[in-house]
Order: structure tokens, then C-alpha cells, then sequence
């Protein structure tokens, strides 16, 4: 019996709440949980949960390596959990007497795109208190910018954007639709026809959340620095900006010596107290500020912000001083309208436009950027750019601005300090960057290759890694290869084996979050949610022997004396001490799975509150108040003041600008294997414009080379006319297989590879975080195999046309210009246009029934006939095909296309289902099978459902496939067998496919059923294959699509009925979507990111047609996703 368990998933930062349904031991499906804080939507990685719990894929036991490193094979051998634990406990220990803890490298991955964040804190605990001061965590790459050089303006990371209550809402290279659905659910609650936040995105991409902006600014890549500082300079200039705060919160008045660079202090005045000099125009001198007190109004007022000023110390010198706005405004100076237009390519009126909504806006500014701003050569300044051009607005910590919530009071149990100061010093490129990631302990896996390499700075040995695959997500990949290599000792934490982990001497399984419990004091989005405290339960019990990463840290901590830090390796005990100041327990959240509200500190500008001595909270600054400008900056040898890098160099030889972004279904170099999201993205993608490709012959989905800064890699081109000229965008991550759809993986160097990191160099880095310009380099592309693609039709001519029985045609295609044809997939289907009798042309789509090789003679389909029932008329195409078209006769047909992908390799039983004349997707892949030669085809029973042996299609030639192909094993049924069918000789079994036909042995073995047919015997046939146990993510189904272009201007009014609650409602075309009108009258449906990325407004189409604007092609027919759905009749709808 199916149960439903309140948690939330941990997939990636938004961390949603959801509703996960249990039957007995299995995780059957995740689902939103709207009572959650976070629970408004569910997005297809979420939904996707079973994929990874059941997954066959999945490293199951602990495996130590019996063959050398870099072996294709590791040979891996299963061992008990004490001896792996014994082993790497000694190793440590080894290590760490005989070299000191530094010797050991750790890598983590990121608790924002992982389910670290269940385990984080305590496997940094393990570090620190083991002494390594070298983690590679790749936060140079993702968090530090917003969460670390945040900190150099305002003291803090960047706090939660108010989106609900802003007046205006920036998104900053930031696309919540793909990375942070929370966050993309409450914009888009913002934006419906009832209530209209402004929303202004800067981004190089045409997002979802772009076409929906008040304003979009299409910036040139890398160019964010200056776009920052032109809009401040128009805030400066138009005197825009919040004098008030800035004169009272910030260190703008501050007078700065010019010859130091340092502020001028009190001491220096001969003035008692901690404080500044601030210059008083009223009196026409000096004067000091002590920041622990507000400023008073009077004061605030009378402040110089820009002068000069020579000042005469309490020594006798003189000095020439300006206060740090006059700095802060010079660096704006520099950055006129002209020149920002020019290097961020925006145009001039747009820029104009910008600044005056972010004017407008007043105190109610609300923005998140992240690593659309941090991978870059000047992320860090370019956050200081931002950071201080959102000082000027006065928004920080007020109602619809960036907000501080809490913080809940609880134990932390991974704070720096439980590092020794030793060991800090020790980090690896902590010289190089003293204030960036290395003074945390994290540091790069560039420097860690170097110490492996080349025992600079001094030699690390081992590495112990918790998840992550730096082999593809960090450039440089063949160096980090012969570093892996060169390791005494390398152990590995993860589920699957990746890359990285191919070098491991000892992999340990780890659990899915769905197989453990999960700790969460305070999740992110708004108050409410600052506020939740909750204990996600463990839902079924860990496959195989897996384990969490905490029992992992745990349990080796143990091992190496630090029992006492590790509360004797109870992490229940644990989790009571970061909870006790709470007054919560462990035991009173699993009484409360669905969690419970804390209360929490939701007061706005707590920075102005004071205590009893009459002392401001003020800012965790050095000057206690906003930065301007950063002493702690300048004194490193960086600029104290915001400052632009210069623009990309032209390259002849790579004359596009590069970027990249997340694709939505998909975590980093994560989930590719999944089917349910792979169908969603089936390849890695390369945006590029339209004059882009026009320049270099390139046709949209041809398969190209990205040449970078270390070589090519494929990918496959996507034409954008919304792209400026010169941008690319690139997907990165790629290495996976998918066998369920057929679909490769590809190495992850070298000119086959798909991943974006072999053609980076990773040698232009951020001199203060290490970041890397990965989404603002030079590269060029090219077109491979440039005359096998084509756009829009091509015109084929019949070559021949073979009878298969009474009623079925196999129509062989030439193409008429004779350049060779494209490859396709087992299972792909061609779009044809056939002119009938009458003149009308017709679109249809017809399963290739050939082998599938990469450069095809010719492609085949084969049609049957379609006769007239009582109910319906003839097939008009399908009877065309069989009775009038002839040899010699003329068609078009769009490049081979398609979802229903069929695998050539598999290690579970493959089981192909096919009624009638679904024999041809099929008949593909045998045919594909027969003519490679494979040697490791899988193991494939054909299970080919007929009325008899008249409609029985193919019969002779799959009997000859039968004897070519040894783990081929058919099985036909008939269910009208004529007088002379012979059972036995003719088919083997009367009826229907049943259960008797699928025996238990090939569920239990996770076979892979793949259906086409009719579809009233595909929904028999899954409903049975479901009810005997068989997953939904194993059954396959083929299902042709053929999405029209849809003309809204003459679309005409009509109803929408909901099935079940029996409302209805008039959609009108002024009206954006289905579930817009559903808004406007008052009726609630399901909603998540309103970018058609999320899923979560997806219902059931009962009855009707509607036209939706993105592609859907992944999801079955019946189904309307109505944030981006029109009806074009009426229609029913299942809620």
C-alpha cells in the first residue's frame, strides 16, 4: 500500500519540499508539497528521485582497485565495510605523522547541487579536526563571490531576495527556472495578470525569464563589471540614489590618505575613541566618527562625500585626503553611457532604461546573481560592482530588498577556527590569493595537481574524495588525469562511478537522501522558510550497503581518535547539539516529519538597531558600515574600489564569444543517465546566432566542433536568433551514458569528447577568488560532416517500394540531390510531406525500419495501411503510400528525429513489444544490431503481437534476424489465427500479450520494456507491467508528435472545463496562457517556474487540442502544460 512521507529534496539548493509516496521498500514517486515553505513545485530532477534510488548503475558495496591506475578496467573487488574503513583509517594516520595533515588533499562537491548539503557540515568537521587545510570544493567556480566577496561591501553573503514584496526584481545571470524553482516560483508569482513586479534580467540568453522581463538586457559576456559601474554612474550623476543611507551606513564619508591608500583614523587626530574622519562642511574641518554609534541626522547631512581636503595630523603632517565616495565615484566616472554601451554591447537607451528602474524602485530592490557572475577572470570585482551599485539603492535588509532573516539560533559544528592557525597558513595558493577561497580551506584543483606533480609547494599524497568529478566540471583535464594517477592513496565517496572516481584505490557507496536522514535547520526563499527546522525522515531502507556521508566521517573520526568530537560517532547526538539551542530535539522532529516553524527574528534594517549602551549593529565590515570603498582590499594589493577588467582581446582564430549555463534537467556533470530527463535533453547543445551559423554553413541540430583554448569537443548546434552575433553558449558536464535511450557517453578529452572543460585551459583566473572564465572565453565553431544536415525539407525521390504482406509498404528514399544522408537512431522517425491526389501536402511522421548507421545509402519507412471502421475514415497518407505512390514519385522529408531511442548495449533484458505495424521502430534496431556486427548486443526478446499470419509484417525477414542474432529470442502472438496458421510454425502463443507472456525472471532481473502500438493495447500493457511491480522509468513508450506554428492572432475565445472540481472558466487570447485566465478568474491550479521548465503546471488533457509555446516533446500527448498552453477548441481538463 502506497504511503505518502513529507521531506524535501536536496538535489540542489532550492530544496523543496515534497511529498514522496513509499510502497513498502520502493520510492514510487515525489511530488510538491504545496503546506511546505518551500513545496510549491516539484521539478523533473525531483520527480526523477526513483530513477536514483533503483538505479541498476548504482555502487552498491565498498570495491577496492586489483588493477593499475588508468587500466580501461580497475577490476574492482567487493570488500566489507571494517576493512575499507581499516584500511583508509591507517592510511590517514600514516600520512598525516609521517607528512602532516596538509599531505592529504580532500575534494567535496557542492552542497548546492548535490546532497552533500544532508552531510556538509560534518564532513568538514572530519577535515578540519583531521588538519588538512586542502579541500577541493570548487567554490571559486559556484558560491564564493556571493557568499564570501559579498562580505567585502557588506559584511554578509548575499541575503534572500524579497522577490514577493520588491518593487523591482533584477536577476542577474541568475536563472532560477533551471537552478532554484523556489526562487522561480515566488518571480512568477510576481508576474501574473493580477499582480506585476517589475523584473529586469541581465543575461546574454533569451531565459525564460528574460521574455517575460519588464526589461532584458542582452549582455555581451564578461561584461558585467561594467555595466554595473555605468549604471552607478547614472545613479551618481542623476543624484538617484539614497543619500540618507549612504552618508549614515557606509563608509562613503570616510576621508582616505591618498599617499597610503588607508583611512584616516582618530588616533591620528589625537582624538580619543575608535573611529573615522568624516570632513564637516559646517565647520570646515575634521571631525571623527565613532561607527559604533548610528550617525546622528545632523552629521549624516553635513558629511563631504567628495572633496579634498589636506589634513594636519596630530604629529604635524600633513596630509591630502578624499572621503571613499569620491574614489568609489571616480571608478564610476570612467564608465560613460558611450563606453558601457560599447563593452557590454547593450544599447544606450536600454542602459538609460535600466538605471531608471532601478531609480524608481526606491528602497524596494530585490536581486540574486551567481555563478553568471562569478565565472569570470574579474568575479570578484565584478560582485564588489554589483554589491555597491545595490548599496546605493538602500535596499540591503529592507522590506522587497535583499532581506537578513534569524538567524536561528543553533550549534555549528564546521566553523574554520576548529582548523589550527598552522594549518590555515599551510593551505595550498593561499600566497597567491590570501583573501579568496584557500583562507577557508578550499582550494583548487589546479593547485592540487601541482602539489601531486610537482610537490609545489610542498608534496601532497593522497586524496580523499565526498562526491564530485573535477575530471569534468575543472578545465585543465589531462593534467588532473596524470595528478590522479600519480596519487599513493586516492578513496572516493559516491553512487555512481564517474570519471573522477576511476582512480580511486577504494570506492565507498553512499546513500540517496531518500535512504537516510536528513537534518535541515532553516531553509532559503522568505521568512517562513528562514524559519522551518525539519528532520527529513528515511523513507526506504539504503540499497545494498550504502551509507551516508556523515557515517562515513563519523565512523573514520572514530578510527582516528576523535571519538569525543564526534559524539562517539551518534550523529543523532550530534544533531541534539546543534539543535539544543532551539530547545529541539531529534525525537520531537520525527514526531513532526512535515517539520516545525521556528520563530525568527523578520524586523527590517536591523543594521540601525542599537542595544542599551546605544551601540548600532551596524555591518560585520572593518568599518562597521557599508564598503565603498574596502581597506582590506587595498592593503592586499587590489583595488579598494570596484574596477572593470578590459574586454576580451579579438582573436582572429577564435573571433566568438563563449559561455555556458545549467541545463534545467540536469546537476552539473550529474543525471544524464537518467532516462526521464535525458529524453527531456538528449544531447549537449551549443547555442549559436543565427549570422553565426549563417557564416559557417551551419544547420540548427548538426553536430559540430567547439573549438576552444585546448581543441575541439562535439556538440550539437542549436540556432538562436536571440543570441547577439558573436555569443555561443555551450552546455557543459557531459560524459554520461543513457542505455535506456540508446543514447552514448563520450570521453572526456580529446576531439570525441562532449565535455565543455577539454577545451578549457583554466589559465585566466580571478587574481582574487581563482575563478575561471568559463562563461566569457574565446572559441569558434565549425561544422562536422557539414552536407549530411540539412535545413528545413529536402526532397527525396521513391527508389523502390517493397510489399510486406496485403497491407504494408516499405518505401525505399533517395535523396534527389545524391549528398549523403544523416545518421539516425534505432527507434527515430523521418517527417515527410507527401502531395496527394487532390494537391493538398500533408506532414507525417513514420518509423525509419533500417539499420541505423551513420552514413545511410537511403532510409526506409514502412506504412500499413489504415482501413475504414465503422468508426472512422481510412487513413488518407497511409492509403496514399500503399495504393498511389509509385516508384520514381517525389516527397520531402525533414532530418530523421525523435525521443523513442532504442538501445544497442544493456546489461538488463531488453523487451521490445510491438503490435502490428509497431514492428517497424523494431525492426531498426535488429536491422542495426545484424549489420554492426556488435558483439555485446543485449540480451533482446521480441515480443510482436498480430492478428495472423496476413497482417503478420516482416515475418520471414525476423525469422532470419532470430537466426543472426544469438541473444534474439521472438515470441509472436496471434490473436485471430486463420484455419491455416499453425502454432508452433506460424506464431507461438494465441491471445494478447499478458502476464503469462512476461515471466517473472525478467522483472526481476529490471528489464527494459519498450511498447508501439495501439494505443489501447500500450495502456493494457503498461497497467499490467505496473501492477506486477515494473517501474514507470523502465517502460517506453513510442508516441508521434507534430507541433504546428500557431497563429495567436487568430485564435478565438474558448472554455476550459476542470474534470473533477467541475468548474470552468473562458480563456481569451489576450490572455498569455491556460493557467494566466485560470489566475485572472480566481481558480487555483497547479504552478511552479511559469518558464515551462518545471513541469509542475502539467495536467491531463481530457479532451480538446492546445497549442504550447515551448517544446514538449518529452512528455506524452495528453498532456498541456498550462503556463505555456493556449486552447485552440475547448477543452477538459483533469483537476
Amino acid at each position: 500500500m502506497t504511503h505518502h512521507v513529507p521531506g524535501f529534496c536536496t538535489l540542489c539548493r532550492s530544496r523543496c519540499g515534497t511529498l514522496n509516496s513509499v510502497d513498502g521498500d520502493r520510492l514510487v514517486a515525489v511530488t510538491a508539497d504545496p503546506d511546505h515553505p518551500t513545496g510549491q513545485a516539484t521539478c523533473a530532477k525531483g520527480r526523477a528521485a526513483p530513477e536514483l534510488v533503483h538505479s541498476r548503475e548504482r555502487i552498491l558495496y565498498p570495491l577496492k582497485r586489483t588493477r593499475p591506475k588508468g587500466d580501461a578496467d580497475p577490476g574492482w573487488q567487493r570488500i566489507g565495510w571494517d576493512e575499507a574503513l581499516a584500511e583508509i583509517a591507517e592510511k590517514l594516520a600514516g600520512y598525516r605523522d609521517r607528512h602532516g595533515a596538509e599531505s592529504v588533499a580532500f575534494s567535496v562537491t557542492t552542497p548546492s547541487g548535490t546532497p552533500m548539503s544532508d552531510s556538509i557540515d560534518w564532513v568538514e568537521r572530519f577535515i578540519r579536526r583531521y588538519g588538512s587545510p586542502n579541500t577541493i570544493y570548487a567554490t571559486e567556480l559556484c558560491n564564493w563571490h556571493k557568499d564570501v566577496a559579498h562580505q567585502f561591501t557588506f559584511g554578509c553573503g548575499m541575503p534572500v531576495a524579497d522577490y514577493a514584496q520588491a518593487r523591482l526584481n533584477i536577476l542577474w545571470g541568475h536563472n532560477p527556472s533551471s537552478v532554484w524553482l523556489a526562487e522561480a516560483s515566488r518571480i512568477a508569482d510576481g508576474q501574473t495578470e493580477q499582480v506585476r513586479r517589475a523584473l529586469l534580467v541581465v543575461d546574454p540568453r533569451a531565459t525564460a525569464h528574460a521574455k517575460a522581463a519588464d526589461l532584458w538586457l542582452r549582455i555581451r559576456p564578461g561584461t558585467d563589471d561594467a555595466l554595473a559601474l555605468g549604471l552607478s554612474r547614472l545613479l551618481l550623476t542623476g543624484a538617484r540614489f539614497d543619500d540618507d543611507f549612504v552618508r549614515r551606513w557606509s563608509n562613503a564619508p570616510f576621508l582616505v590618505d591618498e599617499a597610503s591608500g588607508r583611512f584616516l583614523r582618530a588616533e591620528q587626530l589625537d582624538a580619543t575613541g575608535d573611529g573615522f574622519v568624516v570632513w564637516s562642511q559646517a565647520d570646515d574641518e575634521p571631525v571623527c566618527v565613532d561607527t559604533r554609534e548610528p550617525m546622528a541626522d545632523t552629521q549624516a547631512a553635513d558629511v563631504d562625500l567628495c572633496g579634498e581636503h589636506d589634513i594636519v595630523l596630530a604629529d604635524g603632517q600633513t596630509v591630502w585626503a578624499r572621503p571613499a565616495f569620491a574614489h568609489y565615484r571616480r571608478a564610476c566616472e570612467r564608465w560613460t553611457l558611450d563606453r558601457t554601451a560599447a563593452a557590454t554591447g547593450l544599447a544606450p537607451a536600454d542602459i538609460l532604461r535600466a538605471a531608471e528602474m532601478i531609480a524608481e524602485a526606491g528602497a524596494a530592490v530585490s536581486y540574486h546573481g551567481w555563478t553568471g557572475i562569478g565565472q569570470h577572470a574579474n568575479a570578484s570585482q565584478t560582485d564588489r560592482a554589483i554589491a555597491t551599485l545595490y548599496a546605493l539603492t538602500g535596499s540591503f535588509d529592507r522590506i522587497g530588498g535583499n532581506r537578513i532573516y534569524g538567524p536561528l539560533p543553533i550549534n555549528r559544528v564546521n566553523d574554520i577556527t576548529l582548523l589550527e592557525d598552522a594549518q590555515r597558513a599551510k593551505a595550498l595558493g593561499i600566497d597567491e590569493r590570501p583573501l579568496g577561497p584557500p583562507a577557508s580551506g578550499w582550494v583548487t584543483a589546479a593547485d592540487v595537481y601541482d602539489a601531486v606533480l610537482e610537490a609545489q609547494p610542498y608534496a601532497v599524497k593522497a586524496l580523499f574524495g565526498f562526491g564530485g568529478n573535477f575530471l569534468v566540471s575543472q578545465p585543465d583535464v589531462e593534467r588532473g588525469q596524470r595528478a590522479l594517477e600519480a596519487l599513493n592513496f586516492h578513496v572516493h565517496c559516491d553512487l555512481f562511478h564517474t570519471p573522477t572516481n576511476a582512480y580511486a584505490d577504494i570506492l565507498l557507496p553512499i546513500s540517496t537522501p531518500w535512504e537516510r536522514e536528513g537534518l535541515r535547520p532553516g531553509f532559503e526563499i522568505d521568512a517562513r522558510a528562514a524559519g522551518h527546522v525539519q528532520l527529513r525522515p528515511r523513507m526506504v531502507a539504503p540499497r545494498g550497503e550504502a551509507r551516508a556521508d556523515y557515517d562515513v566521517a563519523m565512523d573514520l573520526a572514530c578510527r582516528l581518535g576523535m571519538a569525543d568530537d564526534f559524539f562517539g560517532g551518534d550523529i543523532e547526538a550530534g544533531w541534539n547539539h546543534i539543535l539544543a539551542p532551539l530547545g529541539l530535539d531529534v525525537a520531537t522532529l520525527r514526531a513532526e516529519p512535515g517539520g516545525r516553524a521556528v520563530d525568527i527574528d523578520t524586523g527590517e534594517c536591523k543594521y540601525a538597531r542599537t542595544n542599551a549602551k546605544g551601540e548600532a549593529a551596524g555591518f560585520a565590515t572593518p568599518t562597521r558600515r557599508v564598503e565603498f570603498y574596502s581597506e582590506r582590499l587595498h592593503t592586499h594589493g587590489y583595488s579598494a574600489v570596484p574596477q572593470a577588467r578590459a574586454p576580451l582581446a579579438p582573436d582572429t582564430r577564435r573571433p566568438l564569444r563563449l559561455t555556458t549555463a545549467k541545463d534545467g534537467y540536469y546537476c552539473h556533470s550529474q543525471h544524464r543517465q537518467i532516462s526521464s530527463l535525458r529524453k527531456r535533453s538528449p544531447d549537449p547543445r551549443v547555442a549559436l546566432s543565427t549570422e553565426a551559423a549563417a557564416d559557417r554553413g551551419i544547420v540548427d541540430g548538426q553536430w559540430v566542433a567547439l573549438d576552444g583554448q585546448t581543441g575541439p569537443i562535439r556538440l550539437k548546434a542549436r540556432v538562436d536568433d536571440t543570441l547577439a552575433a558573436d555569443v555561443v553558449v555551450a552546455d557543459y558536464g557531459w560524459w554520461q551514458a543513457c542505455d535506456d535511450l540508446g543514447l552514448p557517453g563520450a570521453p572526456i578529452v580529446g576531439s570525441a569528447s562532449f565535455s565543455l572543460n577539454a577545451a578549457m585551459d583554466g589559465d585566466t583566473r580571478d587574481p582574487i577568488s581563482g575563478a575561471i572564465a568559463l562563461r566569457s572565453a574565446r572559441c569558434d565553431v565549425r561544422p562536422l560532416a557539414r552536407r549530411a544536415f540539412w535545413p528545413g525539407y529536402r526532397s527525396f525521390r521513391v527508389a523502390a517500394i517493397e510489399r510486406e504482406g496485403d497491407s504494408v509498404a516499405s518505401v525505399y528514399l533517395q535523396p534527389v540531390d545524391g549528398a549523403p544522408l544523416a545518421g539516425f537512431r534505432p527507434g527515430q522517425h523521418l517527417p515527410l510531406r507527401f502531395v496527394l491526389a487532390d494537391g493538398s501536402e500533408v506532414e507525417r511522421f513514420y518509423s525509419l525500419s533500417d539499420a541505423a548507421l551513420d552514413t545511410p545509402a537511403r532510409y526506409r519507412i514502412s506504412v500499413k495501411r489504415l482501413a475504414a471502421t465503422p468508426d472512422t475514415a481510412a487513413g488518407q497518407v497511409s492509403t496514399h503510400i500503399n495504393d498511389t505512390l509509385r516508384e520514381g514519385d517525389f516527397v520531402r522529408a525533414r532530418m530523421p528525429a525523435g525521443r523513442f531511442t532504442l538501445p544497442t548495449r544493456h546489461d538488463a533484458p531488453i523487451v521490445l513489444i510491438a503490435g502490428g505495424i509497431g514492428i517497424t521502430p523494431f525492426l531498426s534496431l535488429l536491422e542495426t544490431l545484424a549489420a554492426t556486427n556488435t558483439t555485446d548486443m543485449p540480451e533482446i526478446h521480441l515480443i510482436y503481437a498480430n492478428r495472423n499470419s496476413a497482417t503478420h509484417a516482416f515475418a520471414e525477414r525476423l525469422r532470419e534476424l532470430k537466426g543472426a542474432l544469438a541473444r534474439l529470442d521472438v515470441v509472436d502472438i496471434y490473436s485471430e489465427p486463420l484455419p491455416g496458421d499453425e502454432r508452433g510454425r506460424d506464431y507461438d502463443a494465441d491471445g494478447y500479450v499478458d502476464g503469462r507472456i512476461i515471466p517473472a525472471d525478467w522483472i526481476d532481473r529490471r528489464a527494459r520494456f519498450y511498447l508501439c502500438g495501439p494505443t489501447p493495447m500500450m495502456s493494457q500493457v503498461r497497467d499490467m507491467l505496473t501492477a506486477r511491480g515494473v517501474f514507470g522509468f523502465e517502460i517506453f513508450s513510442e508516441a508521434f508528435t507534430s507541433p504546428a506554428p500557431v497563429n495567436r492572432a487568430g485564435l478565438a475565445a474558448q472554455t476550459v472545463t476542470l474534470k473533477r472540481s467541475g468548474k470552468s472558466f473562458t480563456w481569451t487570447p489576450d490572455s498569455a496562457s491556460i493557467l494566466d485566465s485560470a489566475d485572472a478568474e480566481g481558480i487555483e491550479l497547479p504552478s511552479g517556474c511559469r518558464a515551462g521548465q518545471c513541469e509542475s503546471c502539467a495536467l491531463k488533457l481530457v479532451a480538446g487540442r492546445v497549442h504550447t509555446a515551448v517544446d514538449t516533446g518529452a512528455l506524452d500527448d495528453d498532456i498541456c502544460l498550462t503556463c505555456q498552453a493556449v486552447p485552440l477548441t475547448a477543452i477538459e481538463l483533469d483537476a
